[in-house]
This record gives structure tokens, C-alpha cells and sequence, in this order.
């Protein structure tokens, strides 16, 4: 059995997946078809990507936000799903306003592609197994509930984070070495956090920032660490 932990990247989707009793590795993935058919051997995978669209703010992103202090500004506000249609920010922007009465912002647009990809994919039953988490909280509870001093993309933020997986994941700096095009080392980072989440979730170790909603779709709306 394994469990994954998946962020998004300029390739894609980057998976890190902990196969029992087998060293880790990095892959490309096609996440659409792993949530459509669920791999036989995968146990649980923690998806860096919101899941769950409401068309009200989210409460798991105003207490993650809360949770992260200092690095609060890594977690924005979800668009609605109405919004995903949309063919460009101007009109996904225009969209979340008449809903909710605020624009979308462009980081989440930017990512806009990737959040449909999973809302189309993903159902209630699959999220028996597949959840959300989101890196920074992960990171906040690896480091003893407390934010991280640095910005991901920087070379102290790296090495911060790797500090906390390393003692997990021992081998996770000799991966980290062999670099995807297209994925970034701060994905392959997120990616092994998540990974660690849904060890956690496997474990039944794991707690989310709030009491899950549900939306329209009844798919649970919280972030898991």
C-alpha cells in the first residue's frame, strides 16, 4: 500500500508517493485519472488544490489564514465554481463578484485550471481517501504549530522546511537532487509535506483547521494536516 501527496506545477501535477517498506519517489501525474480510478495500491492522497466551492468565503480559509500569521497571505480565498467557467481573470473576476460581492483574486486564477480539473474529478465517495491540505499548515503543524520564519521560494525557506521532512523522509534531500523539468524544488517540497499529511490521514493521526463544510455538490470543504 502507498499514500501521495500532490501539489501543482508549471508541468502539471508533481505526486510524492510513500510506498511501504519501498523508498519514496517523485512523478508526474495525471490527477483527474487517479481520482477517477483510484490506483489499487493508493491508500490516501492529500491534494494541494481547494476542494469544496461554496459560494460564501470559506471557513477553512479564513482559520487556515489564521493558523499561518506571518505566512497567511500562501492561502487565498477559493473561487466559486461558476467562476471556473470563466475565459479570463476580467471575467471570472466579474463573475465571483455578483455571487460573493469580491473579485477573484489572480493568484487564484492562476490556478483556476487546476481547481476545475480536480472539481470535475472528484466526488464525496473519493473523498473518503482523497482530501485537501495545503503545505503551509502541514509545514505549521510539522513545526510544532508554529508558522515558518521564511517565504518558500527562498533558499532559507527551503532549507527550513527540508530540516523538518528530512527526519521523516530521510532520503528526501538525494530526491530532491534529481529536479523535473517543469517542477519547481519548492513543489517537490509541498508535495513531500502533503505527503506527509496523508501518512497521517492513513494513520488516523491527522486534524483539519475547521469543522468541514459541504457544498452544493455535498463534497467536504476543509483543509487536513
Amino acid at each position: 500500500m502507498s499514500v501521495a501527496g500532490v501539489d501543482g506545477c508549471r508541468a502539471g501535477w508533481i505526486a510524492f508517493k510513500v510506498v511501504f517498506a519501498i523508498p519514496c519517489h517523485f512523478s508526474r501525474v495525471d490527477l483527474a485519472s487517479w481520482l477517477r480510478n483510484r490506483p489499487s495500491d493508493l491508500a490516501c492522497l492529500g491534494i494541494d488544490i481547494p476542494i469544496g466551492l461554496l459560494d460564501a468565503p470559506r471557513v477553512c480559509d479564513k482559520a487556515a489564514r489564521k493558523l499561518l500569521g506571518p505566512r497567511r497571505s500562501s492561502v487565498f480565498p477559493a473561487p466559486r465554481r461558476a467562476s471556473l467557467r470563466a475565459n479570463s481573470h476580467a471575467e471570472a473576476s466579474a463573475l465571483n463578484r455578483q455571487i460573493t460581492g469580491r473579485g477573484l483574486t489572480i493568484q487564484a486564477w492562476g490556478i483556476a485550471p487546476k481547481i476545475k480539473q480536480v472539481d470535475d474529478a472528484i466526488t464525496p465517495d473519493s473523498q473518503q481517501w482523497a482530501f485537501e491540505v495545503h503545505p503551509e499548515v502541514s509545514f505549521w503543524a510539522l513545526n510544532g504549530q508554529h508558522p515558518m520564519a521564511h517565504k518558500k521560494k527562498s533558499k532559507e525557506g527551503a532549507a527550513e522546511r527540508l530540516s523538518l521532512l528530512s527526519p521523516i523522509f530521510p532520503e528526501i534531500g538525494r530526491y530532491l537532487g534529481s529536479r523535473l523539468p517543469g517542477v519547481g524544488k519548492d513543489d517537490l517540497l509541498d508535495a513531500t509535506a502533503a505527503a506527509w499529511t496523508a501518512l497521517r490521514r492513513h494513520r488516523g493521526e491527522a486534524d483539519c483547521v475547521c469543522t468541514p463544510e459541504r457544498d452544493e455538490r455535498g463534497l467536504e470543504t476543509t483543509i487536513y494536516y
